[in-house]
């Protein structure tokens, strides 16, 4: 519709799926949504399905479902122009408050996911639309435990999604198949699926402009998958990387551990993500985080992998958990598909920018 607002009649879903699969996802939605229409966004693996069916219904319906291809399902109901260069926090925050979901007093969270080419971050927007949410509502913003609603910003170039919706509507999905690899694309090993599934389950957005630091790199998969998202990757290990690896223009290989590093901080820089699935210890591991912790920007994300050295997995979590709680904030453990014998924790550097009023 010409004012961004859907009818009533007809429910708005954004659908992620493995890339190179979006037609049998578009087949299994077909079957489980009679009717369902689905129009093209920005980006492979992503869908906007339309559907003549009340919102909870056709949610029920793909929740119950036995789906192979469905990773995630998110509710929109408005959509908002954007420009590249414009903040778009005042309109999406309007669009939001105009649903009428959030009431006084009720605390809410505001998540962004974008696409495209953009002089704003998705962080610049979760705040902006949270101050001025809160303001318009008299909502709680930015509140992150038991919080009574999810504001999220699905952002495709021009184009922003925005949904509020409760906990439970946001929906996620066991993949049962992915992508076959196309010619020249097979993984260097098992940890590329792992990484890029972290920052897919947690909805990371690397800065194409930023720089990104791999602990314990060799032979380099998780390297090759950030060096396609930000300009610069400084890997580092004592063994030798992946020849292929070793060859991309945008990383740069120290081979030493990652210890050398404290040396001569100053020398590295500042980072806009730190990544580490060294096969060490970790709480020695998460120590080491901590550490190098000052070379990584206020509210940069983090990755790690703990690696089990014992059966006592709880004690392994808790321990890299409270020693992390001490340069990071916003610690989530989860076991991935694709890191089954192990557990991932994301985090983000302390210091993030502040965050609205309570």
């Amino acid at each position: 519709m010409s004012d961004g607002q859907s009818s009533e009649a007809t429910t708005r879903l954004v659908v992620t799926t493995p890339a190179g699969l979006e037609a049998d996802a578009r087949q299994e939605l077909r079957q489980i949504l009679p009717g369902a229409r689905f129009q093209q966004v920005f980006l492979k693996g992503n869908l906007l399905v339309l559907a003549d069916l009340p919102e909870r219904e056709a949610l029920a319906r793909i929740a119950e479902a036995e789906t192979t291809v469905v990773a995630s399902v998110i509710p929109v109901q408005r959509s908002v122009p954007v420009s590249g260069d414009g903040d778009p926090s005042a309109a999406v925050a309007s669009a939001a408050a105009g649903m009428g979901r959030i009431g006084r007093g009720e605390k809410f969270i505001v998540r962004c996911r974008r696409r495209g080419k953009h002089t704003w971050h998705a962080r610049d927007l979760e705040c902006g639309v949270a101050a001025l949410l809160a303001e318009a509502t008299g909502g709680i913003g930015e509140y992150q435990a038991e919080t009574d609603w999810h504001v999220t910003i699905q952002v495709f170039q021009d184009t922003a999604y925005v949904g509020v919706n409760r906990p439970g509507d946001l929906l996620e999905k066991k993949l049962r198949r992915q992508r076959k690899y196309a010619p020249g694309e097979r993984p260097l090993n098992r940890a590329q699926w792992k990484l890029r599934e972290a920052l897919s389950a947690f909805h990371i957005e690397l800065p194409a402009e930023g720089r990104a630091l791999d602990l314990g790199s060799a032979p380099g998969g998780w390297a090759a998958v950030l060096a396609g998202l930000v300009s610069e990757v400084v890997a580092v290990d004592p063994a030798e990387l992946d020849s292929e690896v070793a060859a991309l223009p945008n990383v740069r290989h120290v081979k030493s551990r990652a210890e050398a590093l404290l040396d001569d901080p100053k020398q590295w820089g500042i980072f806009d993500a730190l990544t580490s699935d060294m096969n060490r210890d970790p709480a020695e591991v998460a120590r080491l985080m901590c550490r190098l912790a000052p070379l990584l920007r206020p509210g940069a994300p983090a990755v790690m992998t703990i690696k089990y050295t014992t059966p006592n997995r709880k004690r392994h979590e808790r321990e890299a958990s409270e020693t992390l709680s001490s340069e990071f904030e916003a610690i989530r453990i989860r076991r991935l598909p694709h890191n089954a014998r192990e557990t991932t924790v994301v985090m983000q550097r302390k210091g993030a920018p502040a965050k609205a009023p309570k």
